[in-house]
């Protein structure tokens, strides 16, 4: 800057201290704009990041939980089922593995699979054979698939009674697998008519 006769600065000098000051400011406030903007940015990012981990907790301690009725599970499964011979009054002690060939195929599934069958002595109008089923082996979580299984795989069984009975030694609500009675009455629709 030169100097004036009397000692002050040109004009112009002044005014490029301005410019250059104002420059400054206005790069200044544009870069503390764009941080802002890019700090909102990363605390939207972070609020997501967390609800995600919360998410990612809950499914963990769900998982924990599952995998501890899992491992129940399959010690349960690893049970041995109790070796008695299906022993109900009104299935006779021969009845199991000695069924015809000539009954149908589900019905000899299910005794394979461990259960007593005798043709049932109830006569029906329709076109059915009937069949009375029972065990004392069973529980109920390996029970109720069986039966599920079986009605699923042929599409002309029906099971229209089923009766599952506590053992009077086991106490109400025990924990511990037990072994139910169950009987119940199959049909299967036959082609041919009585």
């Amino acid at each position: 800057m030169r100097a004036t006769t009397n000692g002050t600065p040109k004009p112009q000098s002044a005014l490029l201290l301005a410019v250059l000051i104002l420059a400054l400011l206005g790069a200044q406030t544009y870069w503390l704009y764009r941080w802002h903007g890019f700090n909102e940015d990363l605390l939207l990012a972070n609020t997501r990041r967390s609800g995600e981990n919360a998410l990612d907790s809950r499914k963990i301690t769900d998982l924990i939980a599952a995998s501890v009725r899992i491992n129940g599970l399959y010690l349960r499964l690893q049970d041995p089922l109790p070796s008695s011979a299906p022993n109900l009054p009104q299935l006779p002690a021969s009845v199991g593995y000695g069924l015809p060939q000539t009954e149908p195929t589900v019905i000899q599934d299910l005794v394979k699979m461990g259960l007593a069958a005798v043709p049932s002595a109830v006569t029906r109008t329709e076109a059915s054979s009937s069949y009375d089923l029972g065990s004392t082996r069973f529980e109920f979580h390996r029970l109720i698939p069986l039966i599920a299984q079986a009605e699923n795989s042929n599409v002309l069984l029906f099971f229209d009674h089923l009766e599952l009975v506590r053992p009077k030694t086991t106490e109400p609500f025990s924990l511990r697998p037990t072994a139910l009675q169950a009987r119940f009455t199959a049909r299967i629709f036959t082609a041919g008519t009585r």
